[in-house]
C-alpha cells in the first residue's frame, strides 16, 4: 500500500477547495527516471527542469573532455535515479509554492481508491481526535499523551508521516 500526500488550495472562507485538490503518491516514480526532463516539464517544473538539464549537460560535457564517458553515464544515471526519488516532493513543494496547503495523508494502492478513501470515508478534519470517555479513564492521570507530529517539514527521501 502506498501514502498519498493529499494537497489543496483553501476557499476565502477557509475550507479546502474540493475540486482542485492533487493526491500525490509518496515513492518512486519511474517515468520520471526514465524521461527526467519531460516529466519535470510536464509538471511545470521549470527551475527544477532547468537544473536537471544544466546537470546532465555539465556531466555530458565533462565525461567527453576528460574522455570518461562511462563514468559521465554512470553520473547521469544517479542523477536520473534521484530525480526519479524526489520528483513527487518537488511536485508537492511547487504546489505548496502556489497556494495549496497539505490537508492529510492518506494510505491506498491507487491514485483512484486515495480519492474514493479521501472525500467518502472519514478525514481528519471530520473526524473527532478527541479520545472517548472510557478510554481515557482508563489512562493513568500522571502520563501525559504525546501529541502527533505535524505533517511535512521533512527533508528529502522520507515520508510524509515522519518516518524514516
Amino acid at each position: 500500500m502506498a501514502s498519498f500526500l493529499v494537497l489543496a488550495p483553501r476557499h476565502e472562507n477557509g475550507q479546502p477547495h474540493e475540486e482542485k485538490t492533487v493526491f500525490i503518491r509518496d515513492g518512486f516514480t519511474f517515468l520520471a527516471f526514465i524521461l527526467p526532463f519531460v516529466w519535470l516539464l510536464f509538471y511545470r517544473l521549470w527551475f527544477e527542469a532547468a537544473l536537471v538539464f544544466l546537470a546532465a549537460a555539465v556531466i555530458s560535457a565533462a565525461g567527453s573532455y576528460s574522455g570518461h564517458d562511462g563514468v559521465a553515464a554512470m553520473v547521469g544515471l544517479l542523477l536520473s535515479l534521484l530525480v526519479g526519488l524526489e520528483a513527487n516532493n518537488w511536485r508537492a513543494a511547487a504546489l505548496k509554492r502556489r497556494g495549496y496547503e497539505e490537508t492529510g495523508v492518506v494510505d491506498a494502492e491507487n491514485a483512484g481508491d486515495a480519492e474514493t478513501i479521501w472525500f467518502h470515508g472519514s478525514r481528519p478534519d471530520r473526524s473527532v481526535t478527541a479520545p472517548a470517555p472510557a478510554l481515557s479513564a482508563l489512562r493513568p492521570a500522571a502520563s501525559p499523551v504525546a501529541p502527533r507530529p505535524a505533517l511535512g517539514g521533512m527533508l528529502g527521501l522520507v515520508s510524509h508521516r515522519g518516518e524514516s
